[in-house]
């Protein structure tokens, strides 16, 4: 639901709107057989303010921790970051003590291949070290692969 409708923007400065009490929807993965016991977990952004989503930070990183969420990948540039309202995210991931990965890819676009190498490389050896990873890009995982 973060992602940018084609041709159109908006700043959502009303804040107008209700706030969105649901938990934060996350779709989990399994990796199994290869990593039998894991699973990843697929978001969209935490804390996202735009058009008609109201999400409240704070409590979905307090979801996100319930989880037991250690590692987590962000695939949103820092000016997206701005655009939906949660500039300091990153931020306030680490001083919930969750390592992050940040990957700036504009939303739509792919990463080159080194890049892509190196996410995966990380990735992999979050996942082998067994820790609850949950990767993130402005859009819903919803709207990714439908």
């Amino acid at each position: 639901p973060c992602a940018m409708q084609a041709g159109g923007f908006d700043s959502s400065d009303e804040d107008a709107a209700e706030e969105d009490l649901k938990p934060l929807p996350i779709s989990w993965l399994s990796l199994s057989p290869v990593y039998s016991s894991q699973f990843l977990g697929l978001c969209s952004l935490p804390g996202c303010r735009f058009k008609d989503v109201r999400r409240n930070l704070q409590k979905d990183i307090e979801e996100l921790k319930n989880y037991g969420t250690q590692d987590i990948f962000v695939l949103c540039t820092r000016g997206e970051l701005l655009k939906y309202r949660v500039p300091n995210l990153i931020d306030a991931y680490q001083q919930h003590g969750i390592c992050v990965h940040h990957y700036p890819i504009p939303d739509g676009d792919a990463p080159d291949i080194a890049k892509c190498c190196k996410i995966l490389e990380e990735l992999r050896s979050c996942l082998e070290s067994n820790r609850k990873t949950i990767i993130h890009s402005c859009m819903s995982p919803a709207s990714a692969f439908g």
